[in-house]
């Protein structure tokens, strides 16, 4: 790959059954030379199994944006990580195999020439204050316009969002989580949660005619609750397991629409 480009490697874990079947305990990292990690994110999926009806295939995915540090034989070392079958209470211990990426030299910049380097300097100049006139204009039309209802995709992006603003605060995650769902409830079910106590939310909730979403909302919030009042800070594998749990949520919702 060239020097100046950006990869991104992708690690599946697959398994036949609902995604809470499997526990990852901790969000596993790469041990890299010559690159650096630029971010990462994970995600769930389900989908039929076309072995039959009823079978059901999770997948659990983790993505690494990687970029070039030097050139030469860059080396992504063996992934390792344990998957507990919740049910079994049995561990399997999984590894990647070692890959290895030939990185080119970087490419030389050429040297501007000193008579273009202030017209370019004057293009550029033009051009931002052409974009800034642009984004004045694009935020002045979205200040008069009404704010559009929150759609179930925008739920998964401030779901990621709390979960990278979170990451040393576990405690806070899940207040933020306990926010996002009460937006929800009132934005997309139509219930008065706002300004309530646990105790008033729940009991609104048990309204709700969709039996799975009422067992998932009154188990997330309960769980917000408890862990808002116990002295410990939840371990990472708390955060992982819920934050999926989340995301297959708002992802089948969005799938519905």
């Amino acid at each position: 790959m060239a020097f100046e480009e950006k990869d991104t490697l992708t690690v599946n874990l697959i398994w036949e059954g609902e995604p809470f079947l499997f526990q990852v305990d901790s969000f596993p990292m790469p041990a890299l030379e010559k690159f650096e990690i630029l971010g990462s994110s994970s995600s769930v999926s389900t989908a039929a199994d076309t072995r039959g009806p009823g079978v059901e295939v999770t997948t659990r995915t983790f993505r690494y944006i990687l970029q070039p540090i030097d050139f030469g034989t860059g080396i992504i070392n063996p992934l390792n990580l344990t998957a507990k079958n919740r049910v079994t209470g049995e561990s399997h211990d999984l590894k990647t195999g070692r890959l290895m990426v030939e990185i080119a030299k970087p490419i030389p910049r050429p040297k501007a020439e000193s008579g273009k380097t202030t017209v370019i300097s004057i293009v550029l100049v033009a051009a931002f204050v052409a974009a800034g006139a642009a984004a004045a204009v694009v935020l002045f039309r979205k200040r008069r316009r009404k704010p559009e209802p929150q759609e179930d995709r925008s739920y998964l992006d401030s779901l990621a969002d709390i979960k990278k603003e979170t990451v040393a605060d576990r405690k806070l995650f899940y207040s933020r989580v306990y926010r996002l769902l009460l937006s929800y409830l009132e934005k997309e079910r139509g219930l008065d949660v706002s300004g309530k106590t646990g105790e008033e939310v729940i009991e609104i909730v048990g309204g709700l005619e969709d039996d799975s979403e009422k067992a998932g909302m009154v188990r997330w919030l309960n769980e917000a609750q408890k862990v808002k009042y116990q002295p410990n800070t939840p371990s990472p594998g708390d955060v992982e397991n819920s934050y999926n749990a989340l995301c297959v949520f708002f992802e089948n919702k969005a799938k519905k629409k």
